[in-house]
């Protein structure tokens, strides 16, 4: 019975662990910069495979935009400081869009 208990304890670990994230695919120096702005290997992972890297992911974040948000702004061109500006003035990504391809500008309520 133990050694049933003993071995089902094991496979456990060893399958929970080979599935956890991991730095795979990082050099040493991106781990650094990922672990540097306190991201651990499951996010990273997200926003690396999202086309971010550690300063471009900390950006969006600390401007307080999700890792879908971010993409989406992204993915129209918009770097964190432009989605910023357009987001606090009212714009969701699709009026923004529209409105910067008029040539228009958000203005910021006071």
């Amino acid at each position: 019975m133990m050694k049933k208990l003993f071995a089902g304890l094991l496979v456990s670990l060893v399958v929970g662990c080979a599935s956890a994230p991991s730095w795979e695919g990082m050099s040493e120096r991106e781990i650094s910069q990922w672990k540097s702005i306190g991201f651990d290997a499951a996010q990273a992972q997200n926003w690396r495979v999202r086309g971010f890297g550690a300063t471009e992911a900390d950006g969006w974040v600390q401007a307080n935009f999700s890792l879908d948000t971010a993409t989406i702004w992204a993915k129209e061109s918009f770097n964190v400081e432009e989605a910023q500006v357009w987001s606090q003035a009212g714009f969701d990504i699709e009026d923004a869009v529209t409105n910067r391809s008029k040539g228009l500008t958000p203005v910021r309520a006071n």
